[in-house]
């Protein structure tokens, strides 16, 4: 029994969904339908690693100016190597699940698709003045405590998102948080500074959704609305003036495309924004907990602790995610502020200069 390609990728968002994967949705969605269009509705069996090779690397694929909408016809430029290598590990997990299930007999279709050496950026790491100043930026009171969440927690944006009004416990002054990368559930202490900012949201909260909060609204709902309407001529000055729908907020749905948030805020501070989002926010937090606690309790304390704050599986991950290691540490406390070369060399030498020769 075969099982048609479009079927397949079906049956496995609708798994995807079910599991919640809020934070890897919105490239399956785009993606799949994507390699389904170019390839044709076959049966899964008869597609080939040649096929795949095709949609990475033939004509109109994706290292090639592409298609990104289905409807719409939207042109892209080739994708960047973290891109090309994001897409492979994304059809990987819909390969192995198909293969998994016994939706296809075999599980080679990214042979012919290696990954791609990706430029290690130096990522931005803004400092703690930094980190509170975008708060003052936010476009309106739920982005500001969305930022606050951030920098008072260090989630990622997954675990952000995911959170509902009864997480907030304000009388025991913790926040339940679920990390859906590891599937465990957290009951993460609420700083005073993130009471503050949630204690000042869920007032105006309140009051945009005209009535009281309930245990299962999201703490950061979506929004609609915001939208021109119509424009009119100012008489006084002359000027086009814009009449925007009213914004709407949906506790049913949590906000999509966090990125935004965090781009928006940076931007008016005259920061850069290209590949910065939540995580930006994180790492930064991550290491000026960790450059504190290292003063404090040492640098292995440090480590162990930023890392649970993280919720990683091991201090390892920690280091490379704070650009740090062991080496690195070695080296730097055995060059800092110490003689080098002029130690290496002795006080008195019997070596005879070299001579410039004319």
């Amino acid at each position: 029994m075969t099982t048609a390609l479009q079927s397949a990728i079906d049956e496995y968002l609708a798994h995807r969904r079910a599991a919640k994967a809020d934070n890897t949705m919105r490239t399956d969605e785009s993606l799949l339908p994507r390699l389904a269009a170019r390839i044709g509705d076959i049966d899964f069996d008869a597609l080939t690693p040649e096929h795949v090779r095709d949609f990475f690397y033939g004509a109109g694929g994706l290292m090639d100016i592409h298609v990104t909408r289905i409807k719409g016809q939207q042109l892209r430029e080739a994708v960047g190597p973290g891109t090309h290598n994001h897409y492979r590990k994304r059809l990987n997990v819909f390969f192995t699940y198909a293969h998994t299930r016994g939706l296809t007999t075999r599980n080679d279709y990214l042979v012919l698709v290696e990954p791609l050496a990706e430029l290690k950026r130096q990522r931005m790491q803004p400092s703690p003045s930094i980190l509170l100043q975008l708060l003052d930026q936010a476009e309106c009171a739920m982005h500001r405590a969305y930022l606050a969440a951030a920098v008072n927690t260090a989630c990622r944006a997954s675990e952000l998102v995911g959170l509902k009004v009864g997480d907030v416990d304000f009388t025991r002054n913790e926040l339940f948080v679920t990390v859906i990368k590891t599937k465990e559930e957290d009951e993460m202490p609420l700083t005073a500074d993130l009471e503050r900012e949630l204690r000042a949201w869920f007032e105006e909260y309140a009051a945009l959704l005209g009535r009281p909060l309930r245990a299962d609204d999201y703490l950061f709902p979506a929004r609609s609305g915001n939208q021109i309407k119509t424009h009119y001529l100012d008489p006084d000055t002359g000027k086009r003036v814009y009449e925007r729908t009213p914004i709407v907020y949906h506790p049913d749905r949590p906000v999509e495309r966090t990125e935004k948030i965090v781009k928006a805020a940076l931007a008016k501070l005259g920061l850069p924004t290209r590949y910065e989002g939540t995580h930006t926010v994180r790492r930064a937090v991550a290491r000026a907990y960790f450059d504190q606690l290292a003063v404090d309790v040492g640098y292995d304390a440090a480590l162990r602790t930023v890392s649970a704050l993280l919720h990683h599986s091991s201090m390892s991950t920690t280091e490379r995610y704070l650009g740090l290691s062991t080496e690195k540490k070695r080296r730097d406390e055995t060059m800092k502020g110490r003689p080098f070369l002029t130690a290496m060399v002795p006080q008195k030498s019997n070596v005879i200069p070299l001579r410039r020769v004319r």
